[in-house]
């Protein structure tokens, strides 16, 4: 019997590729470059084959949106590097940047490549190469050819990147996000408790909230014994912004531990949503026994997004006062809060909630990916009464394909005598 499930099973995914791909060919033949652009989107983000002559005819598409998405396909997946390059060569900027952009990303640019963009009559290539190359690492003299460059934007991002904006707040709103964070990284060359004193005047001194936030995510990058103590110091602070930009980069830089455990539990009880999210999602990481009583009183929490992450981390600590909860949540109408309590569902193992969870599994109604999950849910712990619902789903052509496997999936695991029936085999 497992040999001919298998078959059932491949066939339905061999039947589900066909189908996306028979699709995207479709599309690739609509009048609409916007369609047939989009078609090459989803060949991005597909397995599905592409030969050369395909590529070819892609890259001399009359539209530049799809020459774009093209460009695009070849950068992502990592092929036939000859064509990427030869895309510098195209008539549109915005076409030559891309390339220029996956050229870059990939590592194939050479001295030559790198004169020929150097000299593109579009600033936005140029551009395009700049920053490129200041991602990939680029040394101060690879990038002083451009700075006598015509274009405006080029010149700027240079100055930033050579730390000449003084690191004052007037002189960073004027930049663009991304230049504010390189602004900063060049005027701090060495990370030593100099510059971190110089960051920390920076954050008690600065009035706006990114800027602040990018202070204390670059400090972050800097070693743990100079950078811990301060990072807690922040997490300690009445100003929103710095106590959350400082959990977040201590937690990204020096991992959720222990130290952490009497803030998230001061967040949680926080009058600010955001807050409470954090504190809520470190109690989570955590798994601390001693903070289920904490958790228990937040299950009322007014923010769905907040109950959401107490049911989840309540049911990895395999809480099972949490079944009553769960059971209203998988009726409510947050898509949120039916996925925490699927999770939970599953954690706890519940036979209680079972008719919950076909409710949604079974309704058109709800989120592709929150039936995929109830799908998922019942197969594993074996619901029977969601049989008819899985049939039913799987004898749905027009059906997501992903649903449709995942349900044959789950009836493979609950009644794989039914699921041989439904393809004619005894």
């Amino acid at each position: 019997m497992t040999k001919d499930i298998k078959k059932v099973l491949d066939s339905i995914q061999s039947e589900i590729e066909g189908r996306e791909e028979y699709n995207v060919k479709e599309m690739l033949q609509s009048p609409s470059a916007f369609i047939r652009s989009k078609a090459i989107k989803e060949l991005s983000a597909s397995n599905i084959s592409v030969d050369r002559q395909q590529l070819e005819s892609f890259l001399e598409d009359p539209s530049y949106s799809v020459r774009k998405a093209a460009v695009e396909l070849l950068g992502k997946r990592g092929i036939d590097d000859e064509l990427l390059v030869s895309m510098l060569d195209d008539p549109n900027e915005t076409v030559r940047s891309t390339a220029v952009k996956y050229l870059t990303e990939l590592g194939l640019l050479t001295e030559e490549l790198t004169e020929k963009i150097s000299k593109d009559p579009s600033s936005k290539v140029r551009k395009a190469l700049v920053e490129g190359l200041i991602d990939q690492g680029a040394e101060l003299e690879e990038l002083k050819a451009f700075e006598n460059d015509p274009g405006n934007d080029i010149r700027e991002i240079l100055k930033v990147f050579m730390g000449q904006v003084p690191l004052e707040e007037t002189e960073l709103l004027l930049l663009p996000k991304r230049l504010q964070k390189i602004a900063l990284a060049s005027a701090v060359k060495v990370k030593d408790t100099r510059a971190m004193n110089l960051l920390v005047e920076k954050v008690k001194t600065f009035n706006t909230p990114t800027l602040k936030a990018i202070a204390i995510e670059y400090l972050g990058t800097f070693p743990e014994e100079i950078a811990k103590d301060t990072l807690m110091n922040f997490v300690k602070s009445d100003d929103k912004t710095v106590s959350i930009a400082a959990v977040k980069t201590y937690g990204k830089a020096f991992g959720y531990g222990s130290e952490l455990l009497p803030y998230a539990e001061s967040f949680v009880r926080d009058p600010d949503e955001e807050k409470r999210i954090i504190g809520a999602q470190i109690l989570k990481r955590l798994m601390e026994p001693s903070t289920v009583d904490l958790l228990r009183e937040n299950l009322n929490d007014p923010s769905d997004r907040v109950r959401s992450v107490i049911i989840e981390a309540l049911g990895n600590m395999l809480d099972y006062s949490l079944e009553e909860v769960v059971d209203r949540s998988l009726a409510s109408t947050s898509t949120r809060l039916k996925k925490a309590a699927l999770r939970a569902t599953k954690k706890l193992k519940l036979t209680s909630v079972e008719s919950g969870v076909v409710n949604i599994l079974g309704s058109i109604k709800e989120e592709n990916s929150l039936r995929i999950l109830a799908v998922s849910v019942a197969g594993y712990l074996k619901y029977e009464s969601a049989i008819p619902q899985l049939a039913r789903i799987i004898q749905t052509p027009e059906a997501s394909g992903k649903l449709r496997l995942a349900a044959a999936r789950a009836l493979a695991r609950i009644a794989p005598q039914q699921l041989l029936e439904l393809f004619g085999i005894s």
